[in-house]
């Protein structure tokens, strides 16, 4: 911000028309033929000569006067018009959208999401963008989400991909990547459950929660709740990253999200059975500031972002 401007300054650019300007510059492009110059700017001759007088009363000068079968500049028209004219273009060469070439844009994105979505994002997207933008970086921030609102609110985050429900300002968007309905998990040599559990033989069984989802299993607490029960909850982990060791050494069965264990090797020698009926879900948006609605880089990597969830196992 430039402090030497004065008030008077912008209270003289409020009584000026800078629309008028455009008159300027086609007149003294059209040599001062007011025919031609009503058609450069799309205008009728009438309407052209009184946007001229506007504009004499505004700069306090003729501008154009008749000489003669024309109309000539007078020396401040002379000396405004080829600056209005570079003014213009520039004005339009800002405001025009800019060419996007994905090889050449450098950006460094904040990227917090739970680290199950690491797993099933990253390699693909730091694949896509080294070879396809390899001047967008991206880091993920391990945010809890309790503060997730206060990252994105003071830029500690520019994305955020949360299946927690976080109060956000009108300042935000949110699109819904996916609903992902839930499963239970447990080891069959340690634990024998019936081909068909009923919610009651499920809710006696040991179980075993994660805090790092909490949002889920207030999902899935709130279910048993509704139906009279309460969960037999034996223990819980602060992420999912020890469940498969707990799992195949203790007879507990987890319920969580298919997506926190879709692709997750580690899960292959257990038995994954969908849990409930499909109106039990967890949706997972991806969050933004409008700020960066526009931002190519920004949109280049929710685009792919989107396009990746597209081909995730629910």
């Amino acid at each position: 911000m430039n402090n030497a401007r004065s008030a008077s300054f912008f209270q003289q650019f409020r009584h000026w028309d800078l629309n008028l300007l455009v008159v300027l510059e086609a007149l003294y492009a059209e040599q001062g033929n007011v025919t031609r110059a009503a058609q450069r700017v799309g205008l009728s001759q009438s309407a052209l000569s009184h946007a001229l007088n506007r504009l004499r009363d505004m700069l306090d000068d003729p501008l154009f006067v008749k000489r003669g079968a024309k109309m000539q500049p007078t020396a401040r028209a002379s000396q405004l018009a080829p600056f209005v004219a570079q003014w213009l273009d520039q004005l339009q060469a800002e405001l025009s959208p800019q060419l996007f070439d994905p090889m050449t844009i450098k950006a460094s994105l904040r990227l917090g999401m739970p680290e199950h979505l690491e797993r099933l994002l990253l390699p693909d997207l730091l694949q896509y963008l080294g070879a396809n933008a390899p001047g967008i970086h991206i880091h993920v921030k391990a945010v809890p989400i309790f503060q997730l609102s206060d990252e994105l609110d003071n830029g500690g985050l520019d994305l955020a991909i949360t299946g927690a429900q976080i109060d956000l300002s009108e300042g935000y968007q949110q699109q819904l990547l996916t609903r992902s309905h839930f499963v239970y998990v447990y080891n069959p040599k340690l634990l024998t459950l019936p081909d068909n559990p009923t919610l009651e033989e499920l809710a006696a069984v040991p179980q075993l929660t994660t805090s790092y989802a909490h949002n889920t299993s207030s999902i899935i607490e709130n279910y048993f709740q509704a139906h009279g029960l309460k969960r037999k909850i034996m223990a819980t982990t602060s992420g999912i990253t020890a469940i498969p060791a707990i799992i195949a050494m203790c007879p507990v069965l987890v319920i969580l999200p298919r997506l926190m264990i879709s692709q997750y090797s580690l899960f292959d020698e257990f038995n994954v059975v969908p849990f409930a009926d499909q109106d039990v879900n967890v949706p997972l948006n991806l969050v933004w500031h409008r700020l960066h609605d526009h931002d190519p880089a920004h949109q280049y990597v929710r685009d792919y972002i989107v396009q990746q969830f597209t081909t995730l196992v629910n």
